[in-house]
């Protein structure tokens, strides 16, 4: 079975039982947590994927991972790692924001410029996606001076480049 589809199923599944017990908050905090933890100590999926770390010290860390100590969370985790899915855990955190984001109506809009954006800028864009997605947006900036000019926008998985370095790199390859 594809591994995408078996961490989708848990995600939801974990959304579904923390939606009824109005914890879905919670968990998307923790979920959030335990990705930070993923990316500062990649050792993490090496301990996971280790058939001779016992489930319980799997539970342990990935508890501590998520920085929480409440009970839903705790019975997520053990879902998946007594299941002899640890080495999922981490996809599976990951499509819990999806699942999580989708149910709230949010979504996610990446903005990347040469120089930070006005806020008057920010506040346009954010107004604008939110009436053309009817979503409450989630709204990032970051800068890149690589760019030369224009911007990069990424709302979810959909991407416009109006750079002059990607307008560079069009012109390039038609010569």
């Amino acid at each position: 079975m594809n591994v995408g589809v078996i961490s989708h199923r848990y995600a939801k599944a974990i959304y579904d039982y923390a939606a009824e017990n109005h914890k879905e908050t919670t968990l998307y905090t923790g979920m959030q947590t335990l990705l930070d933890n993923f990316q500062t100590y990649p050792e993490m999926r090496k301990v996971m994927s280790n058939p001779t770390v016992a489930s319980d010290q799997k539970i342990n860390l990935l508890s501590i991972a998520s920085a929480t100590d409440d009970a839903c969370m705790q019975q997520a985790i053990a879902l998946v790692v007594n299941n002899g899915r640890a080495e999922l855990i981490e996809n599976v955190a990951r499509l819990y924001r999806e699942v999580y984001r989708k149910a709230k109506g949010q979504v996610i809009v990446q903005l990347t410029t040469v120089e930070p954006a006005s806020e008057k800028t920010k506040q346009s864009l954010i107004s604008v996606i939110a009436q053309v997605t009817d979503s409450q947006v989630e709204f990032h900036t970051q800068t890149d001076a690589d760019l030369i000019g224009g911007f990069v926008l990424e709302i979810e998985d959909q991407r416009l480049d109006a750079s002059v370095k990607e307008q560079l790199r069009i012109i390039n390859y038609e010569l």
